[in-house]
């Protein structure tokens, strides 16, 4: 119980400087391997895997190359190795090599961090969501939705690459832009799996498990 106290206070905590951070933006994606260091806002540091990226950011790898995700354009690329890139709103320019198509890319609106917040968040706390489990199945969630919701939704997961780590954070903002929180929350987590420092998802996963208890305590 005490440990469960502990957590509690430390997402309270983690949710106080989260919402101290500012609007929201949408990512344009996802940088995949280690051993980069990104360029924001004049602050270069070393990047995780897993954490988004945001027009103007600029990635320099080291003596690998680096893969990432750039959702404007649905693209697989990586950063050549000892290379540099700049992500910009439509397009990536740089030393950019191994493009593929991919057939899904939507990232959620989070919360820009410096790079030196980055390093912080990530090695925020989550607490276990056994409790916040719903009643009903996803398929019971799924058929709440109107007809033209449903429709939209299993065309957007259809359309996801299953066994591919990067695709849970796509799964993940598919399921919480249509309401399915519960749902979104465990993608996340699963992204999360994956990416244990990136700090981008456990802020995202805090922010979920928030609204689920407000609702369930409502």
């Amino acid at each position: 119980m005490r440990g469960f106290h502990l957590a509690l206070a430390v997402v309270a905590l983690a949710a106080s400087c989260v919402s101290a951070q500012g609007r929201k933006s949408v990512p344009v994606g996802l940088v995949m391997g280690a051993g980069a260091t990104i360029t924001r806002d004049k602050l270069t540091a070393p990047i995780k895997p897993g954490e988004v990226l945001f027009a103007g950011d600029r990635i320099k790898a080291g003596a690998s190359a680096v893969p990432f995700l750039f959702c404007p354009q649905k693209l697989s690329a990586a950063v050549a190795a000892k290379g540099e890139v700049l992500f910009e709103e439509s397009e990536v320019t740089g030393a950019v090599e191994n493009r593929k198509p991919v057939s899904a890319c939507f990232l959620p609106a989070v919360q820009k961090l410096s790079v030196a917040s980055q390093q912080h968040f990530g090695v925020m706390m989550t607490r276990a969501g056994a409790s916040l489990a719903p009643k009903g199945s996803f398929d019971d969630r799924l058929n709440a939705l109107t007809p033209a919701q449903r429709t939209e939704l299993q065309s957007a997961l259809a359309a996801i690459p299953a066994g591919e780590a990067s695709m849970h954070a796509v799964r993940a903002a598919t399921l919480e832009k249509a309401g399915l929180l519960y749902d979104a929350l465990e993608s996340y987590r699963a992204y999360s799996s994956h990416f244990d420092e990136a700090a981008w998802v456990k802020r995202k996963i805090i922010e979920l498990e928030n609204q689920l208890l407000k609702e369930q305590t409502k």
